[in-house]
């Protein structure tokens, strides 16, 4: 007799309920978190060096706490945002370098981002210029630089460049990932969210084990609106 559970197919909502559940198991103890701005960093063991410290921040909505508060502890901060369109390229202070691009799996010279609350306040008639992170370490020069910190609030569009991080195994040296993600009731939409918790799982899988967990609200089933902000460590770092 064959098992029918074999047959059946998780839904969509299923999955989220897995990671969901994985949010909830802190799995990394940092012994000195430190709270930078808005977000936790782990400095146990040199992971934040005082010298030779590179920050990149994507996701500022002019809130620049957490890159100020990185530079105040000696290290180099690149900010990017492409939605702040009245902000042109600019030096902030020593330390903090604004760059007035996006992160994405893709280059795109104009990039037509979804309609939410940031677009409405600052329509994107031309688009976003919008790069892979390897485009943007050659840009800055960095190519041959270690990134410490890699911290990403880019509502949504998260999980297609983790996956790419993923893919092209830019992400494996990086000590430090910091990253909030979100589920809307649009976006992504419900044929894809399946695959945005495989890209959630392959990130643990990869060595990046949380040790800081916050933020997490969850809606209905039918309005699901999720997000959480994580810290997580490389315990695999080439």
């Amino acid at each position: 007799m064959s098992d029918k559970r074999a047959l059946w197919t998780v839904p969509w909502w299923g999955r989220v309920c897995d990671m969901e559940s994985d949010w909830g198991r802190r799995r990394y103890t940092c012994k000195k978190k430190i709270q930078m701005g808005n977000w936790l960093v782990c400095f146990d063991d040199n992971l934040v060096p005082q010298n030779n410290c590179l920050v990149y921040s994507f996701g500022i909505d002019y809130d620049f706490r957490f890159d100020d508060a990185m530079a105040a502890r000696g290290c180099t901060v690149y900010s990017f945002d492409p939605s702040m369109l009245d902000t042109a390229d600019h030096k902030r202070g020593d330390r903090v370098f604004f760059k007035r691009i996006g992160i994405s799996d893709k280059d795109d010279d104009h990039f037509v981002p979804r309609v939410d609350e940031y677009v409405q306040k600052r329509p994107a008639v031309n688009g976003w210029p919008m790069r892979r992170l390897q485009t943007i370490l050659d840009l800055l020069g960095h190519r041959k630089e270690q990134l410490t910190v890699l911290r990403m609030d880019i509502e949504g569009y998260e999980w297609d460049v983790t996956r790419d991080l993923l893919d092209s195994g830019i992400l494996s040296s990086v000590p430090q990932f910091l990253v909030e993600w979100h589920l809307f009731t649009d976006f992504p939409p419900r044929e894809r969210v399946p695959d945005a918790v495989d890209t959630y799982f392959r990130l643990r899988d990869m060595g990046f084990q949380s040790f800081d967990i916050r933020s997490l609200y969850r809606g209905s089933p039918t309005s699901m609106i999720m997000q959480a902000k994580v810290s997580y460590l490389n315990t695999k770092r080439n």
